[in-house]
């Protein structure tokens, strides 16, 4: 079995608002299956999805269980629960502000080989969690400072990606949502992923990729331009950099994945104009 697996899940959105996440996996080289999950959004734009050769699934239109960013785990651990064993590796991600540069089943087949015991990939965001604000604060407030003070050195990992084998993709989208439930912030899902991939059943079965790695760049950490000066002197590797229309690390080779570009006002321009957003994309904190 050799099949791999794109999923996304979101609520509310337009076509336009998903558009960059979609024709770039089309772009990108990628051949497997992909699937996205819609909730309380519209038949047309379903249908759209569908037309761009995704598996569109109507999630329907019930009241929210908690903030999206969250919920969609629950979604995606359903359609898991279902499928994991039709597919080798699961990469799913946010999908507003996510594009793909390259075929991820090539970076996964790499980190992922058979006889090595890596089972997932995780992405850091070049810096130390005590070294940001908002991890920081977020991870005391949903799990205390005991959980804290235990990760405060190691790197903030992202959970707008995730990566791996589909059976522990489908287990970890369901311990996301259980961690998540009830916390004291409304963007726990954040919180419990750097808690729990610091623990030792998840830890020796994680790679976390660098910058270095090519794999996924974070930018709201290294590249929003009004944050330069708060992350900078911290950050754990150099600033990705964007030519030619191409995220770079710093040995020039295109990130597989682009996260949040559109903190990064000339890469949201060159990208919207690239996919054709015909409208003004509004920051939302949903996925």
């Amino acid at each position: 079995m050799e099949k791999d697996l794109i999923i996304g899940a979101f609520r509310g959105y337009n076509y336009n608002q998903i558009k960059p996440w979609i024709e770039s996996i089309n772009q990108c080289g990628f051949t497997g299956d992909k699937v996205l999950i819609g909730l309380s959004t519209t038949k047309e734009t379903i249908q759209k999805i569908a037309d761009a050769g995704f598996t569109a699934i109507n999630g329907g239109n019930e009241p929210p269980k908690m903030m999206f960013h969250m919920e969609r785990f629950l979604h995606i651990n359903n359609y898991l629960s279902q499928h994991w064993q039709d597919y080798r590796y699961v990469v799913t991600t946010d999908v507003r502000d996510v594009i793909f540069q390259t075929n991820p089943s090539v970076f996964m087949s790499n980190i992922m080989k058979p006889g090595l015991d890596i089972s997932m990939i995780a992405s850091s965001e070049a810096i130390q969690i005590k070294n940001e604000s908002w991890n920081r604060d977020n991870i005391i407030k949903c799990f205390g400072h005991y959980f804290y003070n235990q990760i405060q050195d190691c790197d903030v990992l992202n959970v707008g990606t995730l990566a791996g084998k589909s059976e522990y993709i489908k287990d970890l989208c369901a311990a996301l949502y259980q961690l998540s439930i009830n916390r004291a912030d409304w963007v726990a899902d954040q919180a419990a992923y750097n808690v729990m991939m610091r623990w030792s059943q998840y830890m020796r079965k994680t790679y976390i990729a660098s910058l270095s790695d090519g794999w996924t760049c974070n930018l709201h950490v290294t590249n929003k331009p009004d944050q330069y000066a708060e992350f900078g002197p911290y950050l754990l590797e150099p600033r990705p950099t964007f030519e030619n229309g191409v995220v770079l690390n710093r040995t020039k080779d295109p990130f597989c994945i682009v996260h949040q570009y559109d903190r990064v006002p000339e890469m949201k321009k060159y990208f919207e104009e690239k996919y054709e957003v015909n409208d003004t994309l509004t920051f939302r904190t949903d996925v």
